[in-house]
């Protein structure tokens, strides 16, 4: 009785070990696809899909089990560059952009997202490759940043 006993709480104490550390890293957004996009569970997801020509749908997309809190100093949610294949910068959303300087959040429930349009038919780009790269603007935590390529011809 005594051994069954002894096995039981030995179970017990190791099926109890090893989880604390995943949790706090999903809580920070800390993943393994470092931004990317894809389906995960337990992480904050961001993508970036072409709507129409020169028009993205940029989503961040909560797979984890809880409500996420994200906090801003201002009332900006994303900012987005555009860059030659070449590295040079030709745009920068808040570069050209005034914001209004509030606390803010945004709560993203499970299995909910946000989403924001990027329109770059404005910018009159001359022919040429291009890289949009779109992130998050929240206080701390990670920025869930993606880019796509694309050619102007």
């Amino acid at each position: 009785m005594k051994k069954v006993l002894l096995f039981v709480l030995l179970g017990l104490l190791i099926t109890g070990c090893g989880t604390g550390n995943a949790d706090a890293s999903q809580e920070k957004g800390e993943g393994k696809n470092g931004g990317e996009s894809g389906i995960v569970a337990g992480e904050m997801v961001a993508s970036l899909d072409k709507k129409s020509a020169l028009v993205y749908s940029y989503q961040v997309k909560n797979q984890t089990e809880k409500v996420v809190t994200l906090e801003f100093t201002s009332s900006q949610r994303i900012d987005y560059s555009v860059e030659t294949k070449d590295g040079e910068q030709v745009f920068l959303y808040s570069s050209v952009s005034s914001f209004l300087a509030v606390l803010g959040e945004e709560k993203v429930k499970q299995g909910e997202a946000l989403e924001y349009t990027v329109d770059l038919n404005d910018l009159n780009l001359p022919a040429g490759e291009y890289i949009l790269t779109v992130w998050m603007t929240p206080k701390d935590g990670k920025k869930f940043t993606v880019k796509k390529e694309f050619t102007i011809e």
